[in-house]
């Protein structure tokens, strides 16, 4: 039986080992615990298969200068003179032309049909109790100029055959009674859904056990390789060796394989959210996004979530006080949400942020014997089944493509 070894214990390492191990392979995880609280439960639960634009447009970037300063803005790029973050920017607006930008959008759509057929066999096959619901995400616009720029969204949805639809005012405030007056419309992706990652997490965590996925939890301190490929690696208390490896570590990934001369392209972006320990007075039934601030609200049957921002600003780990108060803000601005019922629980974390808009998914050219899994920006969650199976696919054809 062939062992490989995956770097990762997130949920797009659980999904490839959930994979693997159903090909009678001996699958371990090394969870590279960095004392990060990982992105793979910190993020809103949301799978997105409307998601198929990437963050790269000239505009984006536009904006994020003129909020420079601004340390609540949902956008933040502190400026660097770093190598690797330059090399990154100047990628980034490459990939950010129009001919770029409709290559990506038609991979990440494939991706992500493909991810939520696969979520579909998950849910049934393993009876899953990550509280999944498939009813789709709200928008809402409280600006005249939101709302036009969300109807352009819906037509953009509309010519990929992706379901979607424009809410007038009254409907979005009778569907959604939690919203406020205030608002000039909505619409709803009809296509996505939300669940408990943390959860999903878990769960994936036990069925993988029972699979017989072994499980080491320590960081990666050495790779041990040869002139072309991996031969070991080295936690604190054990070495492991294999004749295959995956690297799959999220944003740490970056860091692990500088340690073996590959540099990949992509840095972190840190988000953050406050979670609430039980549902809310007055929550909203569906996911929120409310579009002018960039926040999402998540709504539980035992919880509630806020969640936002964009922030390059390389591997930091400190909460942005300012940012999660303007999480706050943004709830009271667009939800009768009564979110000071009780305290809720902060949190930041990285996302991996590739200069394309795609996940790094490939053969390493340096390493015969390694295989990259990253890269998957914010949509971990939403791509995590399909990467799973991509990579097993890989490793059964032997096939690099």
């Amino acid at each position: 039986m062939e062992k490989i070894v995956i770097i990762g214990g997130g949920i797009i390492g659980q999904f490839t080992a959930y994979y693997l191990s159903k090909s009678d392979y001996e699958v371990v995880i090394v969870d590279d615990a960095t004392g990060m609280p990982p992105a793979s439960s910190g993020n809103c639960g949301l799978v997105t298969p409307s998601h198929i634009a990437p963050l790269n447009s000239f505009s984006a970037m536009l904006q994020g200068v003129k909020w420079l300063g601004k340390k609540d803005a949902p956008l933040s790029i502190k400026p660097q003179l770093d190598g690797a973050f330059i090399k990154w920017f100047l990628s980034f607006m490459w990939h950010s032309r129009k001919s770029s930008i409709k290559k990506v959008v038609a991979v990440r759509n494939e991706m992500l049909q493909s991810s939520w057929r696969l979520y579909q066999e998950y849910l049934t096959s393993e009876l899953s109790e990550s509280a999944f619901k498939p009813d789709g995400l709200m928008f809402v616009a409280n600006s005249k100029s939101g709302f036009q720029t969300l109807k352009k969204e819906v037509e953009f949805l509309s010519s990929n055959s992706l379901s979607s639809e424009i809410i007038t005012k009254s409907k979005l405030l009778d569907l959604e009674p939690s919203i406020k007056d205030d608002a000039v419309g909505g619409a709803i992706f009809h296509t996505d859904g939300w669940l408990r990652p943390d959860r999903l997490l878990e769960e994936i965590k036990k069925i993988n056990n029972k699979n017989g996925v072994k499980t080491y939890t320590g960081q990666v301190t050495e790779i041990n390789t040869t002139r072309n490929s991996i031969t070991s690696i080295q936690t604190e208390q054990d070495e492991i060796s294999s004749n295959k490896f995956i690297l799959a570590a999220g944003a740490p990934s970056y860091l692990l394989a500088r340690k073996i001369g590959i540099s990949l392209p992509m840095i972190p972006g840190k988000g953050y959210n406050l979670t609430y320990a039980t549902s809310l007075k007055n929550q909203p039934k569906l996911p929120v996004y409310m579009f002018e601030k960039k926040v999402v609200a998540t709504p539980w049957a035992d919880g509630f979530r806020l969640g936002s921002t964009m922030e390059f600003t390389g591997f930091d780990n400190s909460l942005n006080t300012k940012r999660l108060e303007a999480l706050k803000r943004a709830s009271k601005e667009y939800l009768h949400t009564d979110i000071d019922q009780s305290d809720p629980q902060p949190w930041a974390g990285w996302r991996p942020m590739s200069s394309r808009g795609l996940p790094i998914i490939e053969q390493s050219n340096k390493y015969k014997n390694l295989i990259i899994a990253t890269g998957h920006g914010m949509l971990g969650l939403s791509l995590a089944p399909a990467t799973g199976q991509i990579i097993s696919e890989l490793i059964k054809k032997g096939d690099s493509n």
